[in-house]
């Protein structure tokens, strides 16, 4: 089971945009039922995830609309959300995904 960290983010990020409420408590619900080991592992529950180095994870959120940018440790068991973008914010940054 892995622990969600900046919950408090999701639910400001529900109210700005309740239109992906329920797509973020989707995402909730399988992270917490989740016993990730390995970037491997975050693909089985969510095949289009990317990796943006070093130690970060975007989630692709209601389809492609939104992102969800997290840190996650596997050792700790741990998914620390940064921060929540639209994809139209999202296309704007730089980030190098793999």
């Amino acid at each position: 089971m892995m622990l969600v960290l900046n919950q408090a983010e999701l639910k400001a990020t529900g109210k700005r945009h309740p239109i992906a409420k329920k797509a973020l408590q989707n995402w909730l619900d399988i992270v917490f039922s989740a016993d990730w080991k390995s970037l491997a592992d975050v693909k089985l529950s969510f095949p289009s995830v990317d990796y943006i180095p070093v130690d970060q994870y975007c989630f692709n959120i209601k389809g492609n609309s939104y992102r969800l940018l997290t840190a996650i440790s596997f050792k700790l068991k741990t998914v620390t959300v940064i921060e929540f973008l639209t994809h139209a914010e999202y296309s704007k940054r730089s980030l190098k995904t793999k």
